[in-house]
């Protein structure tokens, strides 16, 4: 195994259409994401009775899934990963993105579509055998 490659858990990530691509998306900041760049906050769960070993539920189910997302999003062109973040993370309407983005309203529907099937195809076993 290569060092230059992250170390990726045995869980199974689906990322292989655009709709798994597109719930990742939206959900990549969702309301278990810690709230620190510290994963550990014992502090606050040692008093919640809910959160016993420190964690929200759902975080670490969802690591190696945003985890191989980042990945592939920083293999795209930087004005997709923009209109990306744009468009699932900040949730700002296509009339908002496009001036900011450069390019006509038209432009960034099919520039998104474009970018999401590429998430899609990055992660094709065949196209990582053939680099």
């Amino acid at each position: 195994m290569s060092l230059d490659r992250p170390l990726m858990s045995k869980m199974w990530v689906s990322l292989d259409t655009p709709a798994e691509v597109i719930r990742s998306l939206v959900t990549y900041t969702d309301w278990w994401q810690p709230s620190t760049s510290s994963v550990l906050q014992v502090g606050p769960a040692r008093r919640d009775k809910r959160y016993t070993d420190g964690l929200a539920p759902g975080l670490l189910g969802s690591l190696d899934e945003r985890a191989e997302l980042c990945r592939r999003v920083q293999q795209l062109a930087a004005r997709d990963r923009l209109l990306l973040f744009l468009w699932y993370i900040r949730q700002l309407p296509v009339d908002e993105i496009a001036p900011i983005v450069k390019i006509s309203r038209r432009q960034c529907f099919r520039r998104r579509a474009s970018a999401i099937r590429a998430i899609v195809k990055l992660g094709d076993p065949e196209r990582e055998e053939a680099a």
